[in-house]
C-alpha cells in the first residue's frame, strides 16, 4: 500500500459509516478520493459558487459562514476532523449553488469526492445516505441553537459562554489567543461591542487580557 492510500483509509476510518460498507463499496471509495492539503486562508467554497465536489475532513478546520451587505459576517459552524459540510452535501445533492462562504481556519487535509459520484453513491447505498442524513440532523441541530442564541440571548451571555467554551477546548489552560475582531466574527457581532463587553468584563475581575490572549478566571469555569 502506497502513501496516499494509507492517507485515504486513515481519513477514511474516522467515519464510523466506511466500516459498515461492503468490500467493494469501500474499494470504490479509496479509489475515487484524492487527498487535498488546504493552507489557512484558501477558499473551500464562495457563495454561490456549485458545489462539484465534497470533502472528509481527516484535520484542519474550515469555517462556514455568511457575510451580510455591511460585510458583518457570523459563524455557522466549523468543520473538524471527522466532519463533513452538510451545506456541501446538500448542494451536492440537490444540485444548487452554496449559500454561504467556507474557509480554511487552521491547515487542513481531506479527501474529496466528485459530486456526480457522491450523488450515485447516496442513491445507491443505504449507509451512505444515513451518513448524510445523520450529519445533517447532527448540524441542523447546531444551527438551531445558533438562531436561538441570536435571538433570544444577550451578547454578554454569549460571550461568556464562549469563552468557557473555548477555555475547556484549549491545551493552555485558561487562556484563549484571539482577537477582538476573530471573537465578533464567531459572535456575528462588532469588534467594538465586544471590545467593550471584554473591558467591562475585565474590570469584574472575570478575565484578564495579556498581549492577545484572554484569561477566564477559575471561578468562572
Amino acid at each position: 500500500m502506497d502513501s496516499i492510500d494509507k492517507t485515504k483509509l486513515e481519513i477514511l476510518g474516522l467515519f464510523p459509516f466506511f466500516s459498515n460498507l461492503s468490500d467493494s463499496f469501500q474499494r470504490k471509495l479509496i479509489k475515487h478520493a484524492e487527498v487535498a492539503s488546504l493552507p489557512i486562508g484558501a477558499s473551500y467554497f464562495e457563495e454561490g459558487h456549485s458545489c462539484s465536489q465534497i470533502a472528509l475532513v481527516g484535520k484542519g478546520d474550515i469555517r462556514v459562514f455568511k457575510r451580510g451587505e455591511s460585510g458583518r459576517e457570523i459563524t455557522l459552524y466549523h468543520v473538524e476532523r471527522g466532519e463533513t459540510c452538510i451545506l456541501t452535501a446538500s448542494c451536492v445533492l440537490a444540485q444548487s449553488p452554496y449559500p454561504a462562504t467556507a474557509v480554511v481556519d487552521r491547515e487542513a487535509q481531506a479527501i474529496i469526492f466528485p459530486a456526480d459520484l457522491f450523488r450515485d453513491w447516496v442513491a445507491q447505498n443505504e449507509v451512505i445516505r444515513q451518513f448524510v442524513f445523520s450529519s445533517l440532523a447532527n448540524r441542523m441541530e447546531g444551527v438551531l441553537s445558533l438562531i436561538e442564541e441570536l435571538t433570544f440571548r444577550k451578547l454578554d451571555q454569549r460571550l461568556m459562554q464562549f469563552l468557557q467554551d473555548k477555555t475547556k477546548a484549549t491545551s493552555q489552560k485558561q487562556s484563549i489567543k484571539m482577537t477582538h475582531e476573530e471573537i465578533a466574527v464567531e459572535l456575528g457581532s462588532a469588534r467594538e461591542v465586544i471590545s467593550r463587553i471584554l473591558k467591562d468584563f475585565e474590570r469584574r475581575g472575570i478575565i484578564q487580557q495579556n498581549r492577545g490572549a484572554i484569561v477566564l478566571q477559575d471561578q468562572f469555569l
